[in-house]
């Protein structure tokens, strides 16, 4: 035996099947709802980030953990979730970028990152000044 077909002999057989590409389909995104007008100033909303299937599928075969990153202003804002639920729900009132970072079982795979625009001002703004509401509105454009 050469010492090539030694080394390949020693190498545990890969779990990957050679030229498969395998899909799982993953929903990621926002949800929020407007508290009433009787909600504090800076607490308008309730809203989740989440990673989860289309069907809420358990998707934890797949994925070994979910790092939601969310505007500074938040306590903790790097919150790294290592089992389903995939998600991070809070309170707040405005709009920020927020950063979705997945990490696959597979280690060898490279994290996926998402980044998305979380609006919570799609409601009728009742708690704020007119110029604010307005700013605010306008600022979801697209």
């Amino acid at each position: 035996m050469s010492s090539s077909q030694l080394e390949k002999s020693q190498i545990p057989p890969s779990n990957r099947l050679a030229k498969t590409t395998a899909f799982l389909p993953i929903s990621y995104g926002s949800v929020a709802f407007f508290l009433g007008k009787k909600a504090d100033e800076y607490q308008t909303h309730q809203w989740t980030l989440f990673v989860r299937g289309p069907n809420n599928e358990d998707l934890s075969g797949a994925i070994s953990k979910v790092v939601f990153q969310l505007h500074a202003s938040f306590a903790q804002p790097t919150r790294e979730i290592l089992s389903p639920p995939f998600e991070v729900t809070e309170r707040g009132w405005g709009e920020f970028e927020a950063q979705i970072k997945i990490f696959w079982q597979d280690s060898s795979e490279t994290p996926t990152l998402v980044r998305l625009l979380l609006p919570f001002v799609l409601f009728i703004c009742l708690s704020f000044s007119r110029s604010k509401c307005e700013y605010l509105y306008t600022s979801t454009k697209n």
